[in-house]
């Protein structure tokens, strides 16, 4: 049961609590977009956000507030409804503007249909991927600690370690009477002890240093991401690269969606496997070969090419194919 002061503050702020809503429509962008499958698609951004009731629910930091969105399309190239809410007035160009960063929507996708279109091996590819968007990070770090979480790992399992963290360690937003998180800061994340009941505690077992000491590299930094955003691909790849835990697929991974490079190529086991087929002749190829190809072949749309080819393979059966040939 709730106490009388805690009583009078639930209702005084629900009395001053901003709400308001908006449409993003499917003209104000360049192609398709389909959330539930850019939502559902096992990016490493971040885990979905929370879904209830046909919406999706996430905190946004705008203007150092915290502003709740609630988000819903019911078919691919649908408006897309955004509801909000703020305990502050909030300018609501800076929340589309953010929507428009996550969801990629203000890049010109159509040059990628373009780029399918004039190669005959993808020509097919696009009609498995209609909608699907870069689902990028929000905070760089969030996709950082996802990224090193998700190696070697199924997505159901590094995305609840990650839920569980933000719960347990990250700032708690109350909005309609129901609790959100955002996911903790670098200074926080290295308070949580590198213990059984600690970090491990979550279920990311040996990444655990990894997550720990990779965030006390970024810290003895001074402005670590913005550095990191200025880059150029190339370079970015190779300071990402150094930090601990995190190899070449998962460098690119956090390039990807959480700095935006579109340049990046992330190279697993799956992914080698179906550039192979489309490139090698299905010839065994190292990771670095493929990531090489793909980066003078694809060039600014590796990042998508790499997204599409692997659900074109996971839908269109080509998957199967390739586990019958290990």
């Amino acid at each position: 049961m709730m106490k009388n002061s805690d009583l009078l503050n639930y209702f005084f702020k629900m009395i001053i609590m901003i709400s308001g809503q908006f449409n993003i429509e499917n003209d104000e962008y360049s192609g398709d977009f389909d959330l539930n499958i850019t939502m559902n698609s096992g990016q490493t951004s971040q885990p979905p956000w929370t879904y209830r009731d046909n919406s999706y629910y996430e905190i946004l930091k705008i203007e150092e507030n915290n502003v709740l969105v609630e988000v819903s399309q019911k078919q691919l190239n649908d408006n897309l409804v955004v509801t909000y809410y703020s305990d502050f007035d909030i300018d609501v160009d800076e929340i589309r503007k953010k929507l428009f960063y996550i969801f990629d929507l203000d890049y010109d996708i159509l040059e990628v249909y373009d780029y399918l279109d004039s190669n005959e091996e993808l020509n097919d590819v696009y009609k498995f991927n209609k909608g699907l968007r870069l689902f990028k990070a929000q905070f760089p770090y969030e996709c950082i600690i996802s990224s090193i979480c998700s190696a070697n790992n199924s997505i159901k399992r590094w995305t609840k370690s990650v839920s569980d963290i933000k719960q347990a360690y990250g700032e708690k937003c109350t909005f309609n009477n129901s609790d959100y998180y955002l996911f903790p800061s670098e200074e926080i994340f290295l308070s949580i002890p590198d213990t059984e009941d600690g970090l491990k505690s979550f279920g990311v077992g040996y990444r655990s240093s990894y997550m720990l000491n990779s965030t006390k590299m970024i810290l003895s930094e001074f402005n670590y991401h913005n550095t990191i955003n200025n880059l150029s691909y190339g370079d970015a790849f190779d300071k990402i690269n150094a930090l601990e835990g995190v190899g070449p697929k998962v460098a690119d991974c956090i390039l990807l969606y959480g700095y935006n490079k579109h340049e990046a190529y992330p190279v697993d086991v799956w992914i080698n496997r179906i550039t192979s087929y489309f490139y090698f002749k299905g010839e065994k190829t190292s990771n670095k070969k493929i990531m090489k190809f793909a980066q003078d072949k694809f060039g600014e749309y590796s990042g998508y090419i790499q997204l599409y080819l692997f659900n074109y393979a996971r839908l269109s059966g080509l998957t199967e194919k390739l586990k019958s040939k290990k």
